[in-house]
Protein backbone atom coordinates (compact mmCIF):
# COMPACT_ATOMS: atom_id res chain seq x y z
CA UNK A 1 0.00 0.00 0.00
CA UNK A 2 1.39 3.41 -1.03
CA UNK A 3 2.05 5.88 1.78
CA UNK A 4 -0.06 9.07 1.36
CA UNK A 5 1.92 12.24 0.79
CA UNK A 6 -0.04 13.99 3.55
CA UNK A 7 -2.02 12.52 6.42
CA UNK A 8 -3.72 14.67 9.06
CA UNK A 9 -5.55 12.84 11.84
CA UNK A 10 -7.60 14.47 14.61
CA UNK A 11 -5.54 17.67 14.48
CA UNK A 12 -6.42 20.11 17.26
CA UNK A 13 -4.64 23.43 17.77
CA UNK A 14 -5.02 26.26 20.30
CA UNK A 15 -2.97 29.45 20.56
CA UNK A 16 -1.89 30.68 23.98
CA UNK A 17 -1.87 34.37 24.87
CA UNK A 18 -0.84 34.74 28.49
CA UNK A 19 -3.30 32.75 30.59
CA UNK A 20 -5.82 32.49 27.74
CA UNK A 21 -5.99 29.68 25.22
CA UNK A 22 -7.86 30.32 21.98
CA UNK A 23 -8.84 27.18 20.00
CA UNK A 24 -8.26 27.43 16.24
CA UNK A 25 -8.62 23.87 14.90
CA UNK A 26 -10.69 20.97 16.21
CA UNK A 27 -10.32 17.32 15.14
CA UNK A 28 -9.26 18.04 11.56
CA UNK A 29 -8.62 14.90 9.50
CA UNK A 30 -7.70 14.73 5.82
CA UNK A 31 -5.26 13.08 3.45
CA UNK A 32 -3.65 13.65 0.06
CA UNK A 33 -2.49 10.67 -1.98
CA UNK A 34 0.49 10.75 -4.30
CA UNK A 35 -0.40 12.62 -7.49
CA UNK A 36 -3.72 13.85 -6.07
CA UNK A 37 -5.08 17.39 -5.84
CA UNK A 38 -7.13 18.00 -2.69
CA UNK A 39 -9.06 21.21 -2.08
CA UNK A 40 -9.73 23.03 1.20
CA UNK A 41 -12.56 25.55 0.89
CA UNK A 42 -14.47 27.79 3.28
CA UNK A 43 -14.82 31.39 4.41
CA UNK A 44 -11.99 33.42 5.93
CA UNK A 45 -11.14 32.31 9.46
CA UNK A 46 -12.29 28.73 8.98
CA UNK A 47 -8.79 27.33 9.60
CA UNK A 48 -7.70 26.47 6.06
CA UNK A 49 -4.35 28.26 6.09
CA UNK A 50 -3.53 27.14 9.63
CA UNK A 51 -4.13 23.52 8.63
CA UNK A 52 -1.75 23.97 5.69
CA UNK A 53 0.94 25.65 7.80
CA UNK A 54 0.74 22.94 10.44
CA UNK A 55 1.48 20.37 7.73
CA UNK A 56 5.02 21.76 7.48
CA UNK A 57 5.45 22.63 11.15
CA UNK A 58 4.72 26.36 10.86
CA UNK A 59 2.60 26.56 14.01
CA UNK A 60 2.32 29.79 16.04
CA UNK A 61 4.72 30.18 18.95
CA UNK A 62 3.22 28.93 22.20
CA UNK A 63 0.51 26.89 20.51
CA UNK A 64 -0.85 23.63 21.89
CA UNK A 65 -1.09 21.00 19.17
CA UNK A 66 -2.36 17.42 19.32
CA UNK A 67 -3.20 14.74 16.81
CA UNK A 68 -1.03 13.35 14.02
CA UNK A 69 0.43 15.02 10.93
CA UNK A 70 2.59 13.01 8.53
CA UNK A 71 4.23 14.08 5.29
CA UNK A 72 5.42 11.14 3.21
CA UNK A 73 5.31 9.08 6.40
CA UNK A 74 7.37 11.54 8.49
CA UNK A 75 5.94 12.70 11.82
CA UNK A 76 5.75 16.49 11.57
CA UNK A 77 4.47 17.41 15.04
CA UNK A 78 7.34 15.61 16.80
CA UNK A 79 10.07 16.53 14.31
CA UNK A 80 13.13 18.50 15.37
CA UNK A 81 13.98 21.87 13.87
CA UNK A 82 16.64 20.25 11.69
CA UNK A 83 14.19 17.62 10.45
CA UNK A 84 11.59 20.28 9.63
CA UNK A 85 14.15 22.29 7.67
CA UNK A 86 15.02 19.19 5.67
CA UNK A 87 11.32 18.46 5.10
CA UNK A 88 10.63 21.97 3.78
CA UNK A 89 13.73 22.02 1.58
CA UNK A 90 13.24 18.60 -0.02
CA UNK A 91 9.81 17.08 0.40
CA UNK A 92 7.12 19.77 0.85
CA UNK A 93 6.96 23.35 -0.40
CA UNK A 94 4.41 26.06 0.27
CA UNK A 95 3.05 28.82 -1.95
CA UNK A 96 1.89 31.60 0.34
CA UNK A 97 -1.18 33.75 -0.21
CA UNK A 98 0.47 37.14 -0.76
CA UNK A 99 3.68 36.91 -2.82
CA UNK A 100 4.73 40.48 -2.08
CA UNK A 101 4.79 39.70 1.65
CA UNK A 102 7.12 36.72 1.16
CA UNK A 103 9.79 38.04 -1.18
CA UNK A 104 12.54 40.56 -0.40
CA UNK A 105 11.68 43.77 -2.30
CA UNK A 106 15.35 44.73 -2.46
CA UNK A 107 16.49 41.50 -4.17
CA UNK A 108 16.39 40.86 -7.88
CA UNK A 109 14.20 37.91 -8.88
CA UNK A 110 17.23 35.91 -10.02
CA UNK A 111 19.02 36.46 -6.72
CA UNK A 112 15.92 35.46 -4.75
CA UNK A 113 15.56 32.16 -6.63
CA UNK A 114 19.27 31.34 -6.85
CA UNK A 115 19.80 31.89 -3.12
CA UNK A 116 17.51 29.00 -2.20
CA UNK A 117 19.03 26.75 -4.84
CA UNK A 118 22.56 27.40 -3.56
CA UNK A 119 21.58 26.75 0.05
CA UNK A 120 19.36 23.70 -0.36
CA UNK A 121 20.62 22.12 -3.60
CA UNK A 122 24.30 23.00 -3.05
CA UNK A 123 24.57 24.42 -6.58
CA UNK A 124 27.31 26.73 -7.77
CA UNK A 125 26.44 30.35 -8.53
CA UNK A 126 26.38 29.69 -12.27
CA UNK A 127 24.35 26.48 -11.99
CA UNK A 128 21.87 28.12 -9.60
CA UNK A 129 21.30 31.03 -12.00
CA UNK A 130 20.80 28.63 -14.91
CA UNK A 131 18.34 26.50 -12.93
CA UNK A 132 16.45 29.58 -11.70
CA UNK A 133 16.00 30.82 -15.24
CA UNK A 134 14.73 27.39 -16.27
CA UNK A 135 12.18 27.46 -13.44
CA UNK A 136 10.86 30.85 -14.58
CA UNK A 137 10.46 29.43 -18.07
CA UNK A 138 8.67 26.37 -16.65
CA UNK A 139 6.05 28.52 -14.88
CA UNK A 140 5.28 30.45 -18.04
CA UNK A 141 7.13 33.76 -17.77
CA UNK A 142 7.76 34.85 -21.38
CA UNK A 143 11.23 36.39 -21.02
CA UNK A 144 12.92 34.65 -18.06
CA UNK A 145 16.36 36.18 -18.68
CA UNK A 146 14.92 39.70 -18.35
CA UNK A 147 12.79 38.82 -15.34
CA UNK A 148 15.88 37.44 -13.58
CA UNK A 149 17.25 41.01 -13.55
CA UNK A 150 14.04 42.66 -12.34
CA UNK A 151 12.88 43.58 -8.83
CA UNK A 152 9.51 42.44 -7.39
CA UNK A 153 7.86 45.83 -7.85
CA UNK A 154 8.47 45.59 -11.60
CA UNK A 155 6.26 42.50 -11.92
CA UNK A 156 2.47 42.24 -11.89
CA UNK A 157 0.66 40.18 -9.27
CA UNK A 158 0.21 37.25 -11.64
CA UNK A 159 3.85 37.32 -12.72
CA UNK A 160 5.03 37.48 -9.12
CA UNK A 161 2.83 34.52 -8.20
CA UNK A 162 4.57 32.58 -10.95
CA UNK A 163 7.90 33.51 -9.35
CA UNK A 164 6.65 32.13 -6.03
CA UNK A 165 5.60 28.88 -7.72
CA UNK A 166 9.08 28.69 -9.26
CA UNK A 167 10.60 29.20 -5.79
CA UNK A 168 8.42 26.40 -4.40
CA UNK A 169 9.57 24.09 -7.23
CA UNK A 170 13.25 24.84 -6.64
CA UNK A 171 13.55 22.12 -4.01
CA UNK A 172 11.92 19.57 -6.35
CA UNK A 173 9.19 18.78 -3.78
CA UNK A 174 6.77 15.89 -3.84
CA UNK A 175 4.04 17.85 -2.04
CA UNK A 176 2.95 21.39 -2.93
CA UNK A 177 0.82 23.33 -0.44
CA UNK A 178 -0.88 26.21 -2.25
CA UNK A 179 -2.45 28.76 0.09
CA UNK A 180 -4.92 30.73 -2.05
CA UNK A 181 -2.48 31.22 -4.95
CA UNK A 182 -5.12 33.03 -7.07
CA UNK A 183 -6.30 35.60 -4.50
CA UNK A 184 -6.53 39.19 -5.84
CA UNK A 185 -5.82 38.08 -9.42
CA UNK A 186 -8.15 38.68 -12.35
CA UNK A 187 -10.15 35.75 -13.70
CA UNK A 188 -7.89 35.15 -16.71
CA UNK A 189 -4.74 35.14 -14.59
CA UNK A 190 -6.41 32.85 -12.05
CA UNK A 191 -7.11 30.34 -14.82
CA UNK A 192 -3.48 30.55 -15.97
CA UNK A 193 -2.13 29.91 -12.46
CA UNK A 194 -4.44 26.92 -12.00
CA UNK A 195 -3.39 25.63 -15.42
CA UNK A 196 0.24 25.79 -14.31
CA UNK A 197 -0.52 23.80 -11.16
CA UNK A 198 -2.40 21.15 -13.13
CA UNK A 199 0.45 20.85 -15.63
CA UNK A 200 3.01 20.51 -12.83
CA UNK A 201 0.89 17.80 -11.25
CA UNK A 202 0.82 15.96 -14.58
CA UNK A 203 4.49 16.43 -15.53
CA UNK A 204 6.12 16.15 -12.11
CA UNK A 205 3.63 13.84 -10.39
CA UNK A 206 3.14 16.42 -7.64
CA UNK A 207 0.63 16.01 -4.85
CA UNK A 208 -1.15 19.33 -4.26
CA UNK A 209 -3.31 20.70 -1.45
CA UNK A 210 -5.11 23.78 -2.73
CA UNK A 211 -6.68 26.31 -0.34
CA UNK A 212 -9.24 28.56 -2.00
CA UNK A 213 -12.43 30.55 -1.43
CA UNK A 214 -13.53 29.73 -4.98
CA UNK A 215 -15.78 26.68 -5.09
CA UNK A 216 -15.91 26.62 -8.89
CA UNK A 217 -12.13 26.64 -9.08
CA UNK A 218 -11.90 23.83 -6.52
CA UNK A 219 -14.46 21.70 -8.36
CA UNK A 220 -12.70 22.16 -11.71
CA UNK A 221 -9.18 21.50 -10.41
CA UNK A 222 -9.42 19.08 -7.47
CA UNK A 223 -10.03 15.36 -7.10
CA UNK A 224 -11.49 15.68 -3.60
CA UNK A 225 -12.68 18.66 -1.55
CA UNK A 226 -12.91 19.30 2.19
CA UNK A 227 -15.23 22.11 3.34
CA UNK A 228 -14.12 23.85 6.53
CA UNK A 229 -16.13 25.94 8.99
CA UNK A 230 -15.04 27.28 12.39
CA UNK A 231 -11.87 25.19 12.57
CA UNK A 232 -13.46 21.88 11.56
CA UNK A 233 -14.15 19.97 8.37
CA UNK A 234 -17.93 19.81 7.94
CA UNK A 235 -18.07 17.93 4.64
CA UNK A 236 -15.71 15.86 2.50
CA UNK A 237 -16.43 14.31 -0.88
CA UNK A 238 -15.11 13.91 -4.39
CA UNK A 239 -15.26 17.19 -6.32
CA UNK A 240 -17.85 15.80 -8.70
CA UNK A 241 -20.12 14.53 -5.92
CA UNK A 242 -19.80 17.71 -3.88
CA UNK A 243 -20.90 19.82 -6.85
CA UNK A 244 -23.70 17.42 -7.76
CA UNK A 245 -25.30 17.11 -4.34
CA UNK A 246 -23.81 18.94 -1.34
CA UNK A 247 -25.00 17.33 1.87
CA UNK A 248 -24.13 19.95 4.49
CA UNK A 249 -26.29 23.11 4.64
CA UNK A 250 -23.14 25.25 4.76
CA UNK A 251 -21.75 23.70 1.56
CA UNK A 252 -25.13 24.15 -0.15
CA UNK A 253 -25.23 27.78 1.00
CA UNK A 254 -21.77 28.43 -0.44
CA UNK A 255 -22.83 27.05 -3.82
CA UNK A 256 -26.05 29.07 -3.74
CA UNK A 257 -24.11 32.28 -2.93
CA UNK A 258 -22.04 32.07 -6.09
CA UNK A 259 -22.73 34.68 -8.77
CA UNK A 260 -24.28 33.32 -11.96
CA UNK A 261 -25.51 34.89 -15.23
CA UNK A 262 -29.11 33.80 -14.61
CA UNK A 263 -29.34 35.24 -11.09
CA UNK A 264 -30.47 38.79 -10.42
CA UNK A 265 -29.51 38.63 -6.72
CA UNK A 266 -26.86 36.81 -4.73
CA UNK A 267 -28.17 34.41 -2.10
CA UNK A 268 -25.86 35.54 0.68
CA UNK A 269 -25.27 33.34 3.71
CA UNK A 270 -26.90 35.13 6.63
CA UNK A 271 -24.89 36.19 9.66
CA UNK A 272 -21.11 36.08 9.90
CA UNK A 273 -18.62 33.21 10.07
CA UNK A 274 -17.53 32.26 13.58
CA UNK A 275 -14.08 31.35 14.78
CA UNK A 276 -13.83 28.12 16.75
CA UNK A 277 -13.13 30.10 19.93
CA UNK A 278 -16.56 31.78 19.57
CA UNK A 279 -18.51 28.53 19.46
CA UNK A 280 -20.10 27.89 22.86
CA UNK A 281 -21.70 24.54 22.12
CA UNK A 282 -23.71 22.65 19.56
CA UNK A 283 -23.12 22.98 15.84
CA UNK A 284 -20.94 25.97 14.90
CA UNK A 285 -23.11 26.70 11.85
CA UNK A 286 -26.39 26.61 13.81
CA UNK A 287 -26.76 30.43 14.17
CA UNK A 288 -26.71 30.80 10.36
CA UNK A 289 -28.36 27.56 9.28
CA UNK A 290 -31.83 27.64 7.64
CA UNK A 291 -32.44 24.03 8.74
CA UNK A 292 -31.49 24.42 12.41
CA UNK A 293 -33.38 22.43 15.06
CA UNK A 294 -32.98 22.33 18.84
CA UNK A 295 -30.58 19.37 18.63
CA UNK A 296 -28.20 21.47 16.51
CA UNK A 297 -27.96 24.14 19.22
CA UNK A 298 -27.40 21.60 21.97
CA UNK A 299 -25.10 18.94 20.50
CA UNK A 300 -22.18 19.19 18.10
CA UNK A 301 -22.65 16.70 15.24
CA UNK A 302 -20.12 13.95 14.62
CA UNK A 303 -18.92 13.24 11.06
CA UNK A 304 -20.74 10.33 9.43
CA UNK A 305 -20.85 8.85 5.92
CA UNK A 306 -23.83 9.86 3.79
CA UNK A 307 -24.03 8.75 0.14
CA UNK A 308 -20.28 8.84 -0.37
CA UNK A 309 -19.81 12.09 1.58
CA UNK A 310 -18.48 12.49 5.11
CA UNK A 311 -20.78 15.03 6.76
CA UNK A 312 -20.96 16.64 10.20
CA UNK A 313 -24.64 17.50 10.36
CA UNK A 314 -27.69 16.24 12.22
CA UNK A 315 -29.77 16.89 9.10
CA UNK A 316 -28.07 15.82 5.91
CA UNK A 317 -30.69 16.30 3.17
CA UNK A 318 -29.58 19.38 1.21
CA UNK A 319 -31.92 22.27 0.46
CA UNK A 320 -32.93 22.81 -3.20
CA UNK A 321 -29.94 24.04 -5.20
CA UNK A 322 -29.74 25.63 -8.64
CA UNK A 323 -27.28 23.47 -10.58
CA UNK A 324 -27.43 25.47 -13.82
CA UNK A 325 -24.08 27.17 -13.37
CA UNK A 326 -22.06 24.78 -11.20
CA UNK A 327 -18.93 23.64 -13.00
CA UNK A 328 -18.19 19.96 -13.32
CA UNK A 329 -14.72 18.53 -12.93
CA UNK A 330 -12.47 19.33 -15.84
CA UNK A 331 -14.16 22.60 -16.84
CA UNK A 332 -12.21 25.85 -16.69
CA UNK A 333 -13.14 28.31 -13.95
Amino acid sequence: MTTPMLTVEDLTLAVRRGDDSKPILASVSLSCARGEIVGLVGESGSGKSMTLRTAVGLTPAGSDVSGRVRVSGQDVLNASGKELTKLRSRTASMIFQDPRAHINPFQRIGTFLAEGLRIHQRLSKTAAARTAQGLLEEVGLPDPARHMRQYPHELSGGMLQRVMIAAALASEPELLLADEPTTALDVTTQAEIVSILLRLRRERGLSIVLVTHDLDLAVSACDRIHVMYAGSIVESASATELARAPRHPYTAALFAARPAPDRSELQAVSGRPLGLYEVKGGCAFAPRCPKVIDLCRETAPEPRPVDGHLVSCHRTTPPPLDRSSVLTKGERP
